[in-house]
């Protein structure tokens, strides 16, 4: 096996190519200007190039060097992360959570799982910011969110999917006995329709059976929210024909409140999304949250 670098080389090196002295090099590690000298000269010898210029009143970086300094910094980084990450892995996680979901997903599916972690970890409390508002994570200083589809600002983003969700379209049997149960999409812009949203954007539904092409219905609404748990609301008080998430009427069918209309037609599915910004080290509470949030999702989803 090839002979590697030390770390103490590779440390001399970056040192004193980024002071430009081997004086002031030597200083920053605690070392003698000779030693911080004979570790690169062995760094050179080793690699079989000159990396550095040398000249009695300042040191440069070769072509070679040049090339050479990010890649030796970037290990001395990664071995640094590694051995603090290991570090870390056994440290109690404390502090407090930022986290962030949609309002009815939030409180029905989010918060149990959040109350299971703070009972495994006492040291830790929560923040939740349960909205259907979308927040910018990085900005506002969130640790985790859950996302319904696709994050567009995921450059920043670690994106983890953890399960797909449908949507259908219910209503309250009472609405039905008065209004008539419609038998196809096209007859939907006879009802009076529930829709999750805001003036700013058109509304629309795309239903989809089975392999059938994709259904677009597109009505004036009787009543437009931006809140998935109002919209379900006004289907549970028999005020029209709401399209919600499959997790939040579940219950409700069950109980008999409300009932599926056009049964054989979903939503097309959509990713649930773990987000959390792109840090490199992440604390032990951040961390270990991720995994029981995600576990958690995967066995409810």
């Amino acid at each position: 096996m090839e002979k590697l670098a030390d770390i103490g080389a590779l440390r001399a090196f970056i040192a004193v190519a980024e002071s430009g002295s081997f004086a002031e090099g030597a200083h920053r590690l605690g070392l003698t200007r000779s030693a911080a000298g004979k570790a690169i000269t062995r760094l050179e010898e080793l690699l079989g190039t000159r990396l550095l210029h040398r000249t009695t009143r300042k040191v440069g970086l070769t072509t070679e060097g040049a090339v050479f300094l990010p890649r030796a910094a970037q290990i001395i980084t990664d071995l640094e992360e590694a051995q603090a990450e290991f570090q870390r892995a056994g440290a109690e996680p404390q502090g407090t959570l930022r986290i962030t979901a949609t309002e009815a997903y939030g409180r029905q599916v989010i918060l149990p799982i959040v109350a299971g972690f703070l009972a495994r970890w006492p040291a830790v409390s929560a923040e939740t910011q349960f909205t259907d508002r979308i927040i910018n994570i990085v900005e506002e200083g969130y640790d985790v969110a859950v996302r319904f589809g696709m994050p567009t600002e995921s450059s920043e983003l670690i994106v983890r999917s953890v399960g797909q969700m449908v949507a259908q379209l219910y209503a309250s049997p009472a609405y039905l006995e008065r209004q008539g149960i419609p038998a196809t999409p096209g007859e939907l812009k006879e009802h009076h329709l529930l829709m999750n949203g805001s003036r700013s954007r058109p509304q629309t539904w795309k239903l989809r059976k089975g392999t059938e092409s994709e259904v677009v219905v597109s009505a004036k609404p009787l009543l437009l929210s931006d809140n998935a748990s109002a919209i379900r609301d006004a289907a549970l008080g028999g005020l029209g024909i709401a399209f919600l998430p499959t997790f939040l009427t579940e219950k409700d069918v069950q109980e008999g409140k409300l009932q599926l209309v056009l049964p054989d037609y979903t939503s097309p599915a959509f990713p649930v999304c773990v987000v959390y910004p792109t840090r490199r080290q992440l604390s032990p509470r951040v961390r270990h949250f991720i995994d029981w949030l995600t576990k958690g999702l995967e066995t409810s989803g």
